[in-house]
């Protein structure tokens, strides 16, 4: 089952009232940190991850003997990153004004839609009883 944070548009007039965020492990986040960064707008950490790179580029010249362990030094933040890259994006999301409204689970995008909708039915159809 996969986990999916709602989010709801501060925008009335929209067309997109809710979002389905995905939380969890990115595994594109983890192959390709940079290029997750920029596909999803956050440019700032777009800076920070290239200017690492850079740093661990260096790094893995200049000392020729220490490659284990820049290797490692390589590893680990991008599987840390892999972890917190999709809270990175919903971050974002919230600073701009989307309200997070649910939390669902699914087997699949849809599933968690049906899932989430039905749900919000059954709550209004309860509160219009009481």
């Amino acid at each position: 089952m996969k986990f999916y944070s709602v989010l709801e548009n501060p925008n009335v007039l929209s067309n997109d009232t809710h979002i389905f965020h995905r939380e969890g492990f990115s595994f594109f986040a983890l192959i390709f940190p940079l290029f997750f960064s920029i596909f999803n707008g956050l440019w700032m950490l777009s800076i920070f991850v290239s200017f690492y790179l850079l740093i661990l580029i260096f790094l893995f010249n200049y000392f020729e003997n220490l490659h284990q362990i820049t290797f490692i030094f390589f590893l680990f933040p991008h599987i840390i990153f892999s972890f917190e890259a999709r809270n990175f994006k919903k971050n974002i999301l919230i600073k701009k004004g989307w309200r997070k409204v649910g939390f669902i689970m699914g087997k699949n995008l849809m599933d968690a839609e049906i899932r989430f909708y039905n749900s919000n039915i059954s709550i209004k159809n309860n509160q219009a009883k009481e």
